[in-house]
């Protein structure tokens, strides 16, 4: 093969499961796929695109990366990644491959959907009920506040996987959500729809990437505990946003723009702003705000009547906010969060993104619904929670040791909170 070639090789006629991806022994930036999903005969194919290098010179670089995996691409020739921006040292996955490895697990299955979420928000109410009948006094009334922590915490997750189900995938699903969960807890589904920008190409950890910071960048000590206590306000913020902005904003044009655009969305930057909904989506916000309001009215009337009283509605709120103060730690860990604000490639997103894979009883618990496979979610953000770990098992053994996918894990919680510390001192 000539000199200064960057190949992609095809070998093989394995199923998808049983494919393996090692790097090519004289490319840096090459990996060999064995075996290929669909094909019948044995090929072989080789793409290659023009080396940005003289021949020799391009060669000797990829040799050297290859071998080391650690040394600056700048320092060698080679393109630099931006200062503070993930470098994706060991060449770019073959993302088009891998995707066909993964075919059989993007189909939702509707029936670990209902289970998941039913016993979760069924967990919740029944916790949430002991910790408020049982007296203070009782070792099992704190017992049942953390089940309804976490049971809460994993059933408002959903509204991710709603973000990324494609209509009509789980039918019904996306309205008992909203009933159960979405309106009495004040987070409506529509609010997570700017999530698509997070994993938009030229989106991701910049301006329009309304989910991330640069916290794990030198200065930004500050920011992470601002956004950390956040969680206390969270709350408070869905009742003003539905008890009076929304009302609002049904009776004025102006007010519903700035509502929209400003106060509409899940997100962890505040300069985030959303595109204004089209027809068809702004007739489901108002259903949902107006369940929400609807919702908020009955308890004020309770409250009036006596029916209920402040004490219940404290410890729900210490229950909830509990459960976002756990959510924004998992925020945190979620990505390296390098990034200066400019576009990145998808293996550079890879490489800013953290997979839990430890076998652990705890990561699950702050990291449910297949949010420890994060790095894998931001790969390919079709596969549905369920089959995450499956594809995560099916790609680390495609692809060699050491590969961009490899290092792109935490061990845990706490050390990944005290590296992002460490970084944005």
């Amino acid at each position: 093969m000539g000199q200064g070639m960057r190949g992609l090789f095809v070998i093989g006629n394995e199923d998808a499961a049983s494919r393996k991806i090692h790097q090519a022994p004289n490319i840096g930036g090459a990996y060999i796929i064995r075996g290929s999903a669909r094909i019948r005969k044995p090929r072989f194919h080789v793409a290659y695109a023009p080396p940005a290098l003289a021949p020799d010179e391009e060669i000797l670089t990829r040799l050297h990366l290859s071998a080391t995996g650690s040394v600056s691409r700048g320092a060698l020739g080679l393109p630099a990644a931006s200062q503070g921006q993930p470098d994706a040292n060991g060449g770019d996955l073959p993302i088009r491959q891998l995707r066909r490895a993964l075919d059989d697990l993007l189909v939702p299955k509707p029936a670990f959907y209902w289970l998941d979420f039913l016993a979760s928000i069924t967990c919740f109410y029944a916790g949430f009920a002991a910790s408020v009948v049982l007296p203070l006094n009782n070792p099992l009334k704190l017992l049942s506040a953390l089940v309804a922590v976490l049971s809460v915490y994993r059933a408002v997750v959903f509204i991710h996987e709603l973000a990324h189900l494609s209509p009509g995938r789980v039918p019904g699903f996306r309205v008992a959500w909203n009933l159960l969960c979405g309106i009495p807890l004040l987070v409506p589904s529509f609010l997570y729809g700017s999530h698509r920008d997070h994993h938009a190409r030229r989106a991701y950890g910049t301006m329009k990437d309304g989910e991330y910071r640069p916290w794990g960048r030198s200065g930004n000590r500050i920011d992470i505990v601002i956004f950390s206590f956040s969680s206390f306000l969270g709350l408070p913020a869905g009742v003003l946003r539905f008890g009076a902005l929304g009302p609002l904003s049904w009776f004025s044009p102006r007010v519903r723009e700035w509502v929209a655009v400003n106060a509409s969305s899940l997100v962890v930057d505040p300069r985030y702003r959303r595109d204004p909904p089209s027809q068809l989506e702004a007739r489901g916000w108002r259903v949902q705000e107006a369940g929400v309001f609807t919702y908020l009215l009955v308890i004020a009337a309770a409250l009036v009547a006596g029916l209920i009283n402040a004490e219940l509605l404290v410890q729900l709120y210490i229950i909830g906010t509990a459960g976002l103060f756990l959510n924004s730690l998992r925020t945190l860990a979620a990505h390296r969060y390098h990034s200066a604000g400019n576009p990145l490639t998808a293996t550079q997103q890879l490489l800013d993104s953290l997979n839990y894979p430890r076998r652990s009883w705890l990561i699950p618990l702050w990291a449910p619904l297949g949010l420890r496979f994060h790095a894998m979610h931001h790969l390919f953000p079709g596969i549905p929670y369920h089959n995450l770990a499956a594809a995560h098992d099916r790609v680390t053994g495609m692809l060699p040791p050491g590969s961009p996918y490899h290092r792109a894990t935490g061990y845990g919680l706490v050390a990944s909170l005290a590296e992002l510390w460490r970084n944005a001192r």
